[in-house]
């Protein structure tokens, strides 16, 4: 394959700098698309298009246009995205989609299909399209603002809340396609179905892990304070006790000042941790956690010691 050297140029008065990135011609491939297939019937307003990936393709453009493309009344959708599939509510009528890859240099050639929705007859086959948020996530944040695409002819929808032993703790009829709810600590997965009254749609659900608790201060336990050595080889040990919940780091700060003011290292760091980089003189360190939900410790006590 071809690539392109994108040359980025900031000028100056009296001088210059550059960036050169390297990028993949892609111009050449096609997206291949998976459904719906060319030509398809629906009789739901409910639409996923998937289509398969481009190798270095880090991005794809779907549009939906209404009734095709070469004599548009409307582009319905022109989007850019990062997945492979897209979910969509479409009334009924004749339709065109077509996909194509991009990177920051190139794109592929549009691939294009047709198709018809021909009624909303068989509304339990539609499939609510959830927003917020993300699926997946993990969260500081108890109170969550859960929302979702409506459904053409929905008119009300489901809301359940499910824990990780798969128990509802908590279900809701709801008419607007938001509901705030404030989720205890733990793992969940919020669920949505559409009803018009005498059909329902299949749940679309999420996950996600709510963890509010910071992770447990550490205890610095060598070098021990106030301590001396002429080994240019020091290891640092602490020992903190786990939370569950989100995934948790420490980070090590080291100081050649007692006013903390004079950074010499800072990084996520296990213990222990060795290190033989640090030249005569006295140091001042301690430990901070941090945990995936953005939860953070308090700072341990501060130790000194000295190299000499």
């Amino acid at each position: 394959m071809k690539k392109i050297y994108s040359l980025i140029i900031l000028c100056a008065l009296f001088g210059a700098c550059e960036e050169i990135v390297l990028e993949t011609d892609i111009s050449d491939q096609a997206v291949s698309l998976i459904a719906p297939y060319d030509g398809a019937q629906f009789a739901s307003t409910g639409i996923t298009f998937t289509w398969n990936p481009i190798e270095n393709g880090t991005q794809y453009q779907i549009q939906i246009a209404r009734p095709d493309f070469n004599n548009p009344l409307q582009i319905i959708t022109d989007t850019t995205i990062d997945t492979t599939s897209f979910t969509t509510q479409l009334n009924i009528g004749q339709y065109e989609w077509r996909v194509r890859a991009v990177n920051s240099a190139y794109a592929t050639p549009f691939t294009t299909r047709s198709f018809t929705i021909v009624s909303n007859e068989d509304f339990q086959s539609n499939s609510v399209a959830l927003l917020s948020p993300a699926n997946n996530i993990i969260t500081n944040t108890a109170a969550q603002s859960l929302s979702w695409s409506s459904v053409i002819g929905a008119t009300a929808y489901h809301l359940q809340i499910v824990d990780n032993t798969s128990t509802v703790i908590f279900e809701q009829d709801v008419i607007p396609t938001s509901y705030n709810y404030t989720f205890p600590e733990g793992n969940y997965q919020w669920k949505i179905r559409a009803t018009n009254g005498s059909q329902n749609t299949l749940y679309s659900a999420r996950s996600l892990l709510v963890d509010t608790t910071a992770p447990n201060t550490p205890v610095l336990t060598t070098p021990a304070n106030l301590s001396s050595s002429s080994d240019s080889e020091v290891t640092f040990q602490w020992t903190r006790t786990p939370v569950s919940g989100s995934s948790e780091k420490d980070s090590l700060y080291i100081y050649s000042n007692q006013n903390l003011t004079n950074l010499v290292y800072k990084n996520l760091q296990g213990s222990p941790y060795t290190t033989s980089t640090l030249n005569n003189g006295t140091y001042y360190w301690f430990v901070k956690s941090f945990d995936e939900a953005g939860n953070t410790s308090q700072q341990s006590t501060v130790f000194s010691f000295t190299l000499n």
